[in-house]
């Protein structure tokens, strides 16, 4: 007996086709594709001419029926046999297109490199195990047997920089994969847009790594599945880069990483189109809730937990969602829906260069925390960078004389900070700079003429200079 509920399952898996019915009395197996308008019929054995005939006239009598039930118009019936003497048929009827094919073996039934493996492949897993599985009205598992190239595809390019992240901080103790990567104000303002999306293929331990790389499995090969692979990448594109985005709005000062935010981008897609098609049910609905509530839980494991970027990714993911389905809305909620989604993507942007957008004053801040950190390298690579884009200010000069200084180059260093107080005199963080170094040299005249000029101050260590020399003159 030919194992066409295994052919049918295998071609479910490799294409777009999904279940649609079974003839019991002729046990031959309905499969439709809504994008190409077609309808396959797999066949147990091969029918005589005259049946083949009286099936064709079958089909064509009842194809406004067959139509309805598909849910779209028909074009294609494309019916199979698995025969010794392979053959073609066609027939043409009032716009409808039905075709007979004959073929050796039903492994070659489609043109797919892994579904004629699948199809050679022996296994113990019986006729009826297939049939429940192809079945199935379950609308996850239905999804879960799709192969999806672009979903693995993901999985793997995580999996593989999570080793080699793993690699730089547990064999050779760095952090360069994560400094390189993540998500950090500084470094995007300075141009290094490509971490707003790099981010997203980053995590900070096993644990996350596996819960946001299995969320993405399962989620990604539903999305995958329903809207194909590069709608499926393009979810995770935006939604991965608007958490991000949402990461540097709400907290400036952190350093972001994961793919969690497209993650909840893909729920959120996933969520519209149960709902846009009335697929979703108590039960289903308990068991996204489910998921809802577990994410959460799982979540609370890990600390810094970044909700801004979840909260981000799922927003934009139900956008898309709503966005992928344009025929189930009026087009007054789909235009709708189309400029909210450019304004949650248009609208951080804009927020994040008018407040943080300080370019000059985010690179010499980032030099000097380097400096504190003691990664002088760094530092004057910002420093660099700074004086070849002509953006130098006083703190850049501030900056590179407390290099110089640190080199041992107490000219240099004298001349940049004289050159620093020349530009900016009403500085504090010069002054105390200043004050300190007259001290040290007992120059105390030069520093209460100094002081005289300085008037109220609010920095700490100021005023606890200028009362120490008030002490000394009284």
């Amino acid at each position: 007996m030919s194992e066409i509920w295994k052919t049918a399952y295998e071609v479910i898996r490799f294409t777009n086709y999904s279940f649609f019915n079974h003839d019991d009395y002729n046990n031959i197996i309905w499969l439709k594709d809504e994008g190409t308008r077609t309808v396959m019929l797999i066949n147990e054995a091969e029918l005589s001419a005259e049946r083949r005939k009286l099936l064709t006239e079958n089909i064509t009598s009842r194809h406004m029926e067959f139509s309805r039930l598909a849910g779209y118009n028909i074009k294609n019936f494309k019916v199979y046999y698995e025969t010794s003497e392979p053959f073609k048929e066609r027939f043409k009827d009032d716009g409808v297109k039905i075709s007979h094919r004959g073929v050796d073996s039903y492994s070659s039934l489609i043109n797919h490199p892994f579904y004629r493996l699948e199809m050679q492949q022996t296994t113990k897993k019986t006729e009826n195990h297939y049939a429940k599985k192809v079945t199935s009205a379950h609308p996850l598992e239905s999804h879960m047997t799709k192969y999806t190239p672009m979903t693995y595809l993901l999985v793997a390019v995580n999996a593989v920089l999570f080793l080699v992240n793993a690699f730089y901080i547990n064999i050779m103790g760095s952090l360069e994969m994560v400094e390189r990567l993540a998500v950090s104000l500084a470094p995007v303002l300075n141009g290094e847009y490509h971490r707003l999306l790099t981010s997203t293929f980053m995590h900070s331990g096993v644990e996350h790594f596996l819960f946001n790389i299995t969320a993405l499995f399962v989620l990604g090969k539903f999305v995958e599945s329903l809207y194909g692979k590069w709608r499926f990448l393009l979810v995770y594109v935006l939604t991965g880069t608007l958490a991000s985005l949402f990461s540097l709005m709400f907290l400036p000062d952190a350093v972001s990483l994961g793919a969690s935010g497209a993650v909840y981008g893909l729920l959120g897609v996933i969520v519209v189109h149960l709902l846009l098609n009335k697929s979703i049910g108590y039960k289903l609905l308990g068991q996204i809730a489910v998921v809802f509530v577990l994410i959460a839980v799982l979540s609370s494991m890990f600390s810094n937990i970044n909700h801004y970027a979840h909260i981000g990714g799922l927003i934009l993911g139900l956008l898309l969602g709503l966005f992928y389905n344009p025929f189930r809305l009026q087009m007054k909620w789909y235009l709708a829906a189309a400029a909210l989604l450019i304004a949650m993507i248009a609208g951080p942007l804009f927020f994040i260069n008018a407040i943080y957008g300080d370019r000059e004053q985010l690179m010499d801040t980032a030099a000097l925390e380097s400096i504190e950190e003691g990664e002088y390298e760094e530092a004057l690579g910002i420093v660099n960078e700074t004086f070849a884009e002509g953006a130098e200010t006083w703190v850049t000069y501030f900056a590179l004389a407390s290099l110089y200084e640190r080199a041992g180059e107490d000219e240099k260093a004298r001349e940049f900070y004289d050159l620093s107080y020349e530009l900016a005199p009403e500085s504090e963080v010069l002054a105390k700079h200043r004050l300190m170094e007259l001290r040290k040299n007992r120059q105390f005249e030069e520093m209460q003429a100094m002081a005289g000029r300085l008037g109220d101050v609010d920095d700490p260590e100021l005023q606890l200079i200028i009362e120490e020399l008030n002490a000394i003159e009284e």
